[in-house]
């Protein structure tokens, strides 16, 4: 198949950019993850090969050598690595953790700014279900399409899934509403800030390849709008017009990080999956 020679190409880039320690356990390891009998498919097995590479040059890139990242040396590596009875599904990866902080980060908190306007939770549960069936058809049409497709398919899914959970957000009756409170409210949204911000920050130790950190910004931008409609000297502005103003402006700053902070990890994700175009 085409695409798995743009997969080896790729695996020989990451290859290259592997130090001479890392190398030398890489080019043992290998031979031995070629044995397991669930990778005797070209495919299936340069795929694996890049997973494991990608995330082996981001690891390096944060100061641990091969037989830190893999817990032992290449035997005992490659014995972790074929054990189990089967191997996960492509998709299912840490990044599947980005689309539901950017739920929770991108609609469900604006809409708790303001103590006075409760939280639906009948409109985010069908909005939850909503992401998770264009999650599936996303999943379902990325083996099927070439990049250029994928970049299609994805965008129309995205676009489409805009406009439902802006229709569901208007349309459905008010159901199940939660109030977060002034009080306990600044409590939680504080605690949920800083316990959040501490799971994406090991999550990207673990993973230093990872998509959510570029949540964080948004994060405290909502956490500090909500906090400053809860509060004393602040509360009175926020429910204003220029209150409403702060919060809008606020929120467009959050998205805009969040694009920024993405697009800055995406680039840094491609320069470890593919080589200079100069090398070619």
């Amino acid at each position: 198949m085409p695409e798995t020679s743009v997969i080896v190409q790729e695996n020989t880039a990451l290859r290259t950019q592997l130090t001479p320690e890392n190398l030398q356990f890489w080019d043992q390891l290998e031979p031995l993850l070629r044995q397991d009998p669930r990778l005797q498919d070209e495919e299936t097995l340069q795929e694996y090969l890049n997973t494991q590479l990608t995330a082996l040059v981001a690891a390096q890139k944060q100061g641990q050598t091969a037989a830190a990242y893999y817990h032992g040396d290449p035997i005992a590596a490659a014995q972790r690595l074929m054990k189990g009875p089967k191997r996960r599904p492509w998709w299912w990866t840490h990044d599947l953790w980005f689309p539901l902080g950017l739920f929770v980060v991108g609609l469900v908190l604006p809409t708790i700014i303001l103590p006075a306007v409760p939280l639906q939770l009948l409109a985010v549960g069908v909005q939850l279900v909503l992401l998770v069936v264009a999650l599936a058809l996303g999943i379902w049409l990325t083996p099927n399409l070439g990049p250029r497709g994928r970049a299609i398919g994805w965008g129309v899914i995205v676009v489409a899934l805009l406009v439902a959970l802006n229709l569901v957000g208007r349309s459905l009756p008010a159901v199940g509403l939660v109030y977060i409170t002034r009080k306990g409210g600044s409590i939680f949204l504080l605690l949920f800030a800083v316990v959040l911000t501490g799971l994406i920050l090991w999550d990207q130790r673990r993973h230093p390849d990872s998509w959510l950190p570029a949540l964080i910004a948004a994060l405290w931008i909502m956490t500090v709008l909500g906090l400053l409609a809860r509060m004393a000297p602040t509360a009175g502005l926020m429910a204003t017009s220029t209150g409403t103003l702060m919060i809008g402006a606020g929120t467009l700053v959050g998205d805009v990080s969040i694009l920024v902070s993405g697009w800055h990890i995406w680039r840094q994700r491609q320069a470890l999956r593919m080589t200079h175009h100069s090398d070619d």
